[in-house]
């Protein structure tokens, strides 16, 4: 990659490492809030989950914004707007005010993923590998992000640790203002460049949609939601299989790994760095497709060897996991390259914001589904449907691979 292509990355990776910091931190901060707000779980429940369904259904209006203005702007205006919301929930003294800076939080990280993928996927000139650093930097932002704040819980006030994750937004939302980023002119469909457009109308959005599902894209949608489904209904749910395991008599030394189970999810979490690469690598050398039929597979095999165990234990759960994040964050790559093949340049960012409306959006009904398998069977029943949808995607991807193929 030359600086250019450097630079774009860098000031991408910084922001998505961000944003899943803050997604999966909330998560930690449930237990505190209810104590400190007296409230209980179907309230707090309730207010997180206005956040995160801003996180999701947010993608697509800003998928609209990253076609009509500029992406750099924009990203630093979502990673601003997170600290701002992080500056409320670290002062909020009540339910009502918590709610509102989980409102603003989810709004503005919803204003990520179109607008930066669409800067990588435009600007950078071996994209695969562009989107592997940066798909590495939003698992860094999963894994140890969280770990980092559970462990600055150990010494300080929730709103004290809440207030010092404005501090990083800050400084990735003035670096992404500052760092210079050469991006070359759009290019619309009759081959013409274009430096800008002239705004956004309801006329636009119908016209820009029309022309992206004609590419094929009501499949991808298809995809990416079965992807949201997969990976909203696995990442609820791990951390109690290893809470369960750790701290059960079948555990290898229990003693030793009780109360550590979040801290033991965000290390198997990073594995996914390695999957991020492979993933990257592989879209520059195959297509991206056929990758997701072999990925998609790979997630069934594992699901299935999964709901196969018998007798859980470190032993067995541990290898498992680390498999599945690799084919789990693998995944994604090839995903996102996928999304780009399949939608023109004037359409990118509309086309991730449709992406992730799936993924987070729809997807974050798998928790539903996988909570209510929880509750009226087994693990084991879990992951015998989580391996149902992989193998539908790797269906639905080698229907599309094949129909690409043909034409």
């Amino acid at each position: 990659m030359n600086s250019n292509d450097r630079r774009t990355v860098a000031v991408a990776s910084f922001a998505h490492g961000l944003v899943h910091t803050y997604e999966l931190t909330i998560p930690l901060l449930i237990p505190i809030w209810m104590t400190t707000f007296a409230v209980d779980t179907a309230m707090i429940g309730f207010v997180v989950t206005v956040g995160y369904v801003l996180f999701g259904l947010g993608a697509l209006p800003s998928g609209i914004l990253a076609d009509n203005y500029d992406t750099r702007m924009l990203i630093a205006i979502s990673v601003l707007g997170m600290g701002v919301g992080f500056v409320i929930i670290s002062l909020a003294p009540s339910i009502f005010i918590l709610t509102v800076g989980l409102i603003v939080w989810g709004g503005s990280a919803s204003m990520y993923h179109p607008t930066g993928l669409s800067l990588i996927s435009r600007t950078v000139s071996e994209r695969g590998r562009g989107l592997a650093f940066h798909g590495v930097a939003g698992n860094v932002g999963t894994a140890v992000g969280p770990l980092l704040v559970s462990v600055l819980l150990l010494e300080l006030s929730w709103r004290y640790a809440a207030s010092l994750l404005v501090v990083p937004a800050l400084l990735v939302g003035i670096v992404t203002l500052l760092v210079p980023i050469e991006k070359p002119a759009r290019v619309s469909n009759g081959g013409v460049a274009v430096d800008s457009r002239d705004g956004f109308s309801i006329a636009e959005f119908g016209s820009s949609s029309k022309r992206l599902f004609a590419r094929g894209f009501a499949v991808i949608f298809l995809l990416v939601v079965l992807e949201g489904l997969f990976y909203r209904g696995i990442l609820t749910f791990l951390p109690d299989v290893f809470d369960t395991v750790i701290t059960s008599k079948s555990a290898i030394t229990p003693d030793l790994f009780r109360g550590t189970s979040q801290y033991l999810y965000s290390g198997l979490l990073l594995v996914g760095v390695f999957g991020q690469y492979v993933g990257g690598w592989l879209v520059d050398r195959v297509s991206p497709i056929r990758g997701l039929v072999v990925v998609f597979l790979g997630l069934a095999g594992v699901s299935a060897m999964f709901a196969a165990i018998t007798n859980p234990s470190m032993w067995n759960l541990v290898p498992l996991s680390i498999l599945l994040g690799v084919f789990l964050f693998g995944e994604q790559p090839l995903m996102q390259a996928t999304v780009a093949d399949y939608s023109s340049t004037d359409t990118r960012g509309l086309s991730y914001g449709y992406t992730y409306v799936g993924v987070f959006g729809v997807g974050a009904l798998g928790a539903t589904i996988a909570g209510y398998v929880l509750t009226r069977a087994s693990f084991s029943w879990l992951f015998v449907v989580l391996a149902m949808l992989a193998v539908i995607a790797a269906i639905v991807s080698e229907g599309l691979r094949r129909g690409t193929t043909e034409v």
